[in-house]
């Protein structure tokens, strides 16, 4: 299947999407606003998590379902090769990412697109477990 935009089209629509500051990231900087933890968003560190509660030394990503590769496996193959490298990479990466800052002591929080968008609850949910695991962690 052929592009329908030219190279300098693509290249202009692929550049409008963001990499900070997005709807799932600025809503998850309100669900944690609403606890008591302070956050840091967009933290300078290994791995670039969306996130991190420093005192707890938790690290959130928010993940696009589609640049994650949600349940990707079970999916249609994706037509473009290019596509479907670009996703593997971004799952592997993940992966490495997060067992490097487990290793680093870092309790690591992946959250859905989907997710947060639909079930916030889940989600503040799971961070809320995590913060009461770490307490526990640190008695």
């Amino acid at each position: 299947m052929t592009d329908i935009f030219t190279k300098e089209k693509r290249s202009w629509v692929m550049s409008r999407i963001r990499g900070t500051n997005t709807k799932i990231d600025l809503k998850m900087n309100e669900m944690l606003a609403c606890t008591k933890y302070k956050h840091e968003m967009y933290p300078k560190m290994f791995g670039n998590p969306d996130f991190i509660i420093p005192t707890k030394k938790i690290a959130i990503f928010c993940d696009g379902d589609f640049w994650h590769g949600y349940r990707y496996y079970e999916k249609k193959r994706l037509a473009k090769k290019f596509w479907r490298d670009k996703i593997e990479r971004n799952m592997g990466r993940d992966i490495k990412v997060s067992r490097k800052l487990r290793y680093e002591g870092w309790s690591v929080l992946r959250c859905w697109e989907h997710d947060i968008n639909g079930n916030p609850e889940k989600c503040m949910r799971k961070i809320m477990r995590k913060i009461r695991n770490r307490d526990n962690f640190r008695s």
